[in-house]
């Protein structure tokens, strides 16, 4: 197998699709045996076909990478994502443990901290303020 970087270069385009990727259709595969690895790929697969090829052998094992286990907030998985994609970006199917590696090693620990401050932090705070408002008599209150 050849291993050589990428030449492809990604755009803001590619940046634009993935973050729509991401809030439409990223957890529509959600499955027990890998989780959102299924949404991962499908979130990044039109840049791993840009930057590898269509149906070359470096795509098909850089998808058998990202289809592994992949669980952690909703909220920042795209971090993780720009990780992947820079590493994949400068220096293609050679990254592939790096690349393994770092989504390991980050998913755990953005897992509670997304979890906890979009999904506990900030609703505890809109509705404290949604409250104060309503008790105040403001109809903005029960809008928030």
């Amino acid at each position: 197998m050849k291993i050589t970087n990428s030449n492809y270069k990604l755009t803001k385009e590619d940046f634009n699709q993935i973050n729509k990727r991401s809030l439409f259709t990223f957890q529509l595969g959600w499955n027990y045996e890998r989780m959102q690895a299924s949404g991962y790929l499908y979130m990044i697969l039109p840049q791993l076909r840009k930057m590898y090829g269509d149906g070359t052998p470096e795509l098909k094992e850089m998808m058998k990478v990202h289809t592994q286990f992949f669980n952690t907030s909703p909220f920042c998985h795209t971090i993780i994502a720009g990780f992947d994609l820079a590493m994949e970006e400068k220096d293609g199917v050679g990254s592939k443990d790096a690349v393994n590696g770092i989504k390991t090693g980050l998913m755990g620990p953005f897992a509670p901290l997304g979890d906890t401050i979009f999904g506990s932090l900030v609703p505890a705070i809109m509705g404290s303020i949604a409250a104060t408002m309503a008790i105040a008599g403001q109809p903005w209150g029960i809008f928030l």
